[in-house]
């Protein structure tokens, strides 16, 4: 099953992904063997703007994060990131 998702969120996802990898020492290439991944995908994934979900997890597990979903509504969102008060409000 693939999922679709605006582009910037499945970049974010990629991002997050890759910083963690870089953290723990992994390069891309790495972090896609140890994923059991082909060296292509991380560019179809950036080219294409989809993916499926087993390939987002199994990046994912290779550095310890967790797919989740949150909601989209925005008082939510600033409990849960402890940004109470900002200057927009």
């Amino acid at each position: 099953m693939a999922v679709q998702m605006p582009t910037s969120h499945l970049a974010s996802l990629i991002e997050q992904i890759i910083l963690a990898a870089k953290a723990k020492g992994l390069d891309q290439k790495r972090l896609l063997e140890k994923a059991g991944l082909g060296a292509s995908t991380l560019s179809k994934i950036k080219q294409a703007g989809d993916v499926r979900f087993s390939t987002l997890e199994r990046l994912a597990n290779v550095v310890n994060l967790r797919i989740s979903l949150s909601s989209n509504d925005p008082v939510l969102e600033k409990l849960m990131d402890r940004n109470f008060f900002s200057p927009e409000d």
